[in-house]
């Protein structure tokens, strides 16, 4: 996947295909402080998935029949994962996530891209997350003496410690504590 607001679209689809409108909203709601794009970078997205061939373009008449009310008399066509999308998303769920600042994010982007009922999935996330958790907190040895070191680890364990919690809440929500 070239991009998580790529990875985030894409799985909107595959939970319910929708119309650009109804994607954007849903998008928003879902990923606001996780992924700050715009209405254009979310219809972008849905371009180049229909492009790489992982969506395709759905009649709006087949839409006018849905409950959502973005759907309903749109004037554009709709959009469904086609089986390469629906591939796709799956092993971008299941990328390895690299140890940075960035790593809580990637996670928290990619578990709320998980579709509701795959416990499965969320907890595979969970224990990757924590992989990378476990290789921070390994860092650097220590110099003897040196405080700025010393602050740094200290930090480093803090974090770790803070994040290991959430793993654990995590997992018992998920059910599997």
């Amino acid at each position: 996947m070239r991009s998580n607001v790529s990875g985030a679209v894409l799985s909107l689809v595959i939970e319910r295909p929708s119309v650009g409108a109804s994607v954007c909203r849903r998008f928003e709601a879902r990923y606001r402080g996780l992924l700050g794009s715009g209405r254009q970078h979310i219809y972008d997205a849905l371009m180049r998935l229909v492009r790489d061939g992982l969506l395709e373009r759905v009649p709006r008449e087949l839409f006018d029949e849905l409950a959502d009310e973005d759907a309903r008399g749109a004037i554009t066509d709709g959009y469904r994962a086609t089986a390469a999308g629906a591939r796709a998303y799956r092993g971008w769920l299941t990328e390895p996530i690299e140890p940075s600042k960035l790593s809580r994010q990637e996670t928290l982007i990619r578990l709320a891209s998980t579709q509701p009922n795959d416990r499965a999935t969320a907890l595979a996330l969970i224990d990757r997350y924590e992989q990378v958790i476990l290789r921070l907190m390994q860092g650097t040895p220590l110099e003897v003496g040196n405080v700025m070191d010393e602050l740094v680890a200290d930090e480093r364990t803090d974090f770790a410690q803070a994040e290991l919690r959430w793993i654990a809440r995590t997992r018992d929500k998920l059910g599997d504590g």
